[in-house]
């Protein structure tokens, strides 16, 4: 692939110790670290037709569209990058993310390229299209090489105040957020271009760069257009001062430099370099030091700016290697002394074998003084704590969750679930949640209208009036339903948990599976098979507990059922004889004579059990329906 650079020129814009830099982070990469992150980018900012791409070509050589007549309508990035071939990388990135890349195929590059690539770019952004101004889509071109150092050139539009027939208010609002978005990019070094031929307070750029760095520490200041004023005016002077870095207003840490671009008709840059070289020798510009005017000196002073930034960003670097040493010299500490023989093999995986049975017997007795379980806060590896956490969740979501329907009285219209999760075990759930369905809230009277028709479909050799125990089976398991889900996801999570918790222990004791080939077949020769195998052994175990209640009959114990069931009638039969005392014979109560004056109704043993009698109630079902009800509440909560 054939690539046509100036060599020499971006040479240039890299200092020795910046190459020595990159030599040694490439050394270090290919041990997977060193790698030198947030490289720094060349941004230049200016107002429209300030000279930025000129400025730009003069400091890398590669042609940018410079016609008067034009002007930048998107981001262009030329990336330069170090690799072990030679690559050319053309892409359109949409400011839609959604929207993958647009890449063109490029045989070469050569220096005056770039404008052909500008054209495909902006045919591929829409530019055709009626009322298109600017893009926030970015042309980046990536050139690597053997040769390359890496660098970063970027080419923004510039800033304008006013529209005009062929720029609006919202173009300058896309250009103003496109440009500002490149500035605070911390790795970004700003050139601020302004032109010596307009009033200095007219710059949008110099107020822009404040904004973004106040402290001045990124941004260098670039005059060009020296060649325009008039020598001897106060216009020159006051530039003049600006270039020298005296000029209060805008004094920069980085300093200000002064270039004489080339003009449309001066078509090499090499005597671009000599024009302007010979302008620099004679008149008022020739006073300021050589180190800030002309483009050699430039390039030199950016090369020491990408080097202080590269530097600054070594603690970063070492800490990493620092880092990896201190975890590699961990793996070698675990992988012990060299294992030649059989009988030093059998050693270091009895080893293993203890420090593991150690740790996992601490995990399951409670036993947390190990800095392998973390301090007080952490709970993730004390695998008994968890454990209990999961008994207690199970018995919280069968108790409350466990029914596919919730049965209440028919007056009790201020009916709450009662679901509240324990405050110790929110957190938990949310970790580990069991999600089963929500129980449907159903009143006795609407459950005992179904059965009715059930009963009706369902009569065997019962008397009128006693209640079908198949049918109340039915209805049991009808109501169990949820139990084989939440039973399912228990064993699913605490299956999940151990597992992890076995995982967490040999790569404590031996080192991580991704680095230690140890660890990873002991994990997936021993550790996955066995609770692969665990997993089939406890879904077997569900089914065995669930079957009885299934596809058979699992009958309560004959006393407990029977106290239960007998209980539950004498309350009902107690509320009811309640309740029709308190409304026929309110003179029993004295606090309801007091309040209502009523005379007193005669009462005897008859009149009150004729009264009992007359009241209509579900008991008097055909089909028992009420004692169905009963029957299946009291199995329910039984087993």
């Amino acid at each position: 692939m054939d690539v046509s650079l100036d060599a020499n020129i971006l040479d240039q814009l890299n200092t020795t110790e910046t190459k020595a830099l990159h030599d040694i982070s490439d050394s270090l990469s290919a041990c997977g670290v060193g790698r030198i992150v947030n490289l720094p980018q060349i941004i230049v900012v200016g107002d429209q037709s300030a000279g930025k791409s000129s400025v730009l070509e003069a400091i890398s050589h590669v042609r940018f569209p410079v016609q008067g007549n034009l002007c930048t309508r998107f981001a262009t990035e030329l990336i330069f990058r170090r690799a072990n071939e030679t690559r050319i990388d053309v892409s359109v990135r949409f400011e839609d993310r959604s929207k993958p890349a647009k890449r063109f195929q490029r045989a070469g590059f050569r220096e005056d390229d770039l404008g052909d690539i500008i054209t495909e770019a902006k045919e591929c952004m829409g530019f055709g299209k009626a009322g298109m101004e600017f893009s926030k889509d970015v042309l980046r071109l990536e050139i690597e090489g053997p040769k390359m150092y890496p660098l970063s050139l970027v080419d923004l539009p510039g800033f304008f105040q006013v529209a005009t027939e062929n720029q609006s208010i919202s173009g300058k609002e896309t250009v103003d957020q496109l440009v500002e978005s490149y500035m605070r990019q911390k790795n970004s070094i700003i050139l601020v271009v302004i032109t010596a031929n307009n009033n200095l307070a007219n710059h949008l750029a110099l107020q822009k760069a404040k904004n973004i760095d106040p402290e001045r520490r990124r941004t260098i200041g670039v005059i060009t257009k020296p060649d325009l004023t008039r020598p001897g005016y106060d216009a020159e002077k006051e530039y003049i001062k600006l270039a020298k870095n005296q000029e209060a207003a805008h004094k920069l840490q980085l300093g200000w430099h002064v270039l004489r671009n080339r003009a449309e008709d001066e078509d090499s840059l090499e005597g671009r370099d000599q024009v302007e070289d010979a302008f620099f020798q004679k008149g008022a510009w020739a006073t300021i030091p050589s180190e800030n005017r002309g483009i050699v000196s430039l390039r030199k002073k950016l090369s020491h700016v990408l080097y202080s930034h590269i530097r600054n960003s070594l603690p970063g670097v070492i800490t990493d290697i620092e880092t990896t040493l201190r975890e590699r010299q961990e793996e070698l500490d675990r992988l012990g002394k060299s294992r030649s023989t059989q009988e030093d093999l059998r050693s270091f995986l009895l080893g293993i074998a203890s420090d593991f049975q150690r740790l996992a017997r601490d995990g399951i007795y409670g036993r947390y003084n190990d800095e392998f379980f973390g301090g007080l806060q952490d709970d993730h590896r004390k695998l008994r704590a968890q454990l209990r956490n999961f008994s207690r969740a199970f018995d919280h979501i069968l108790q409350t969750k466990g029914s596919t329907h919730v049965t209440v009285s028919d007056d009790d219209s201020d009916y709450s679930d009662g679901d509240d999760i324990p405050g110790y075990l929110e957190e938990f759930l949310e970790r580990y949640p069991y999600n089963p369905p929500e129980p449907k809230k159903i009143t006795r009277r609407e459950l005992a209208e179904q059965l009715e028709k059930q009963a009706a479909a369902n009569q065997g050799l019962e008397f009128p009036g006693t209640p079908n125990k198949d049918l109340a089976m039915q209805l049991f398991k009808q109501q169990a339903a949820p139990w084989r889900g939440i039973a399912e996801s228990h064993v699913k999570l605490v299956t999940t948990v151990a597992k992890a918790f076995v995982d967490q222990v040999f790569e404590y004791v031996v080192g991580s599976p991704r680095t230690n080939r140890t660890t990873e077949a002991i994990l997936s020769t021993c550790v996955d098979p066995f609770f692969d195998e665990k997993e089939k052994v406890l879904q077997e175990k569900i089914n065995e507990l669930l079957r009885p209640y299934i596809q058979g009959y699992a009958l309560p114990l004959d006393l407990l059922f029977y106290d239960m069931l007998s209980k539950t009638s004498d309350e009902k039969l107690e509320r009811r004889i309640s309740a029709i005392l308190q409304q026929k014979y309110p003179h029993l109560y004295e606090s309801n004579v007091a309040k209502t004056g009523e005379t007193s109704k005669k009462a005897d043993s008859k009149t009150i059990a004729q009264d009992i009698n007359e009241e209509d109630d579900l008991e008097d079902s055909e089909f028992g329906i009420n004692k169905v009800i009963d029957m299946m509440l009291t199995y329910y909560t039984v087993r």
